[in-house]
């Protein structure tokens, strides 16, 4: 087969036909030796039936199979080996590798073909997922820094679900795992100095990393430890976001956890450009307030927030801007809050309980038109 043809033929199966981008990426990652034999794992298979297969030694393929492994080319379970995930997968596998398990060429490749990545897959899937389902991808959870600087916020009032430390505390009861590793959106961009550590993986979602094999740089730690760097995230400016995945938003643990800025992050940033953010996103059940006579005017707030939710006006007391809220387009993250030195905002509850999509609402929301191809529970 000839080289190139390799590399296009990976890209149509992984949906990007004819794809430059595509290609030069997939040519960063793997040689073109290495990309014949990654396709005979397009479908499951055994290291013994492929080498069956090819007439080739069972031995040198599997000492081939864990370097595969180490690089986070192949998915695998007790027996069985996986290639086909979904293009994206390798996104968020790459950068949880040890550094020199990460083509120098990486980032450049990726940085080139993301742009069509997103706009051809995730945005449209995702905006499609949100229209038959009626519900959105994505849900924001309240700084926990901002729920406690908010006197108006009755404790015994903050669903577990929407409370980061309650949240960790509730992953570590359960016996789940806590993973946190370094967010590769703002490692590939790198278009502001907020905090790195802030991808928190639960249960299996973090154990997947942890095969000696894969050697990644994913931290698995205390719930208290977890909510140390939520802290972090939430001081530095990041928006906590929880994604419907394979759970629902209340009721059950998350899988993954997010900790967004809108200038790197490669959802969060797209889809507010898009316009499209109120469809796929859903506020907390609270609302920033301001108490103007407090306020200086030092318009820290309006770095802070991602949604244009702050304006300064004038009041009838000073001829000084203070800070407005336009209700309308505050998400409730409370950011704003976090970072006002002079404490003059705060949080307010403003929507019932039902407003979080129950397990009721969210379980029939159809995952499997997600380009992900075969999941470990599939493999044997």
């Amino acid at each position: 087969m000839d080289k190139n043809d390799v590399y296009m033929e990976i890209a149509e199966k992984f949906g990007y036909p004819g794809s430059v981008s595509c290609v030069d990426y997939l040519k960063v990652v793997f040689t073109p030796e290495e990309g014949e034999l990654l396709l005979e794992f397009i479908e499951p298979a055994t290291c013994q039936e492929v080498a069956k297969r090819l007439k080739i030694d069972e031995k040198g393929l599997q000492d081939k199979l864990d370097d595969f492994m180490s690089r986070g080319l192949l998915y695998h379970g007790k027996t069985q080996y996986v290639f086909q995930f979904g293009i994206h997968v390798f996104f968020n596998r790459f950068p949880h590798n040890q550094d020199d398990k990460i083509p120098p060429e990486f980032w450049r490749a990726w940085a080139e073909f993301h742009p069509e990545e997103l706009e051809k897959t995730w945005l449209p899937m995702w905006t499609q997922i949100a229209m038959s389902s009626k519900l959105p991808m994505d849900r924001v959870i309240p700084h926990r820094l901002a729920l406690e600087a908010s006197p108006k916020v009755r404790p015994e009032e903050v669903l577990w679900y929407e409370d980061y430390a309650e949240i960790m505390r509730h992953a570590e009861a359960n016996g789940l795992m806590i993973g946190v590793v370094e967010c590769p959106c703002r490692k590939e961009f790198q278009n502001c100095d907020r905090e790195l550590m802030t991808c928190f993986y639960f249960g299996p979602f973090a154990a997947k990393d942890l095969d000696p094999k894969r050697e990644s740089r994913i931290k698995i730690i205390s719930a208290e430890e977890a909510i140390a760097y939520s802290d972090k995230a939430e001081k530095s400016g990041l928006m906590h976001l929880s994604t419907a995945g394979n759970h629902d938003f209340s009721e059950s643990l998350p899988f993954v956890l997010c900790n967004c800025c809108d200038c790197c992050c490669v959802v969060l940033g797209p889809t507010l450009r898009s316009g499209r953010f109120r469809q796929l996103y859903a506020p907390s059940r609270y609302l920033a307030t301001v108490d103007t006579e407090t306020c200086n005017g030092c318009q820290d707030c309006l770095d802070r927030c991602f949604f244009n939710a702050i304006e300064m006006r004038k009041t009838l007391t000073s001829k000084k801007k203070k800070a407005h809220v336009l209700s309308e387009n505050c998400m409730g993250c409370g950011s704003c809050v976090v970072g006002c030195e002079q404490k003059a905002l705060t949080l307010e509850l403003v929507r019932p309980p039902e407003h979080i999509p129950s397990q009721k609402t969210t379980q029939h929301i159809p995952f499997d038109m997600a380009p992900f191809g075969y999941s470990e529970a599939d493999l044997k």
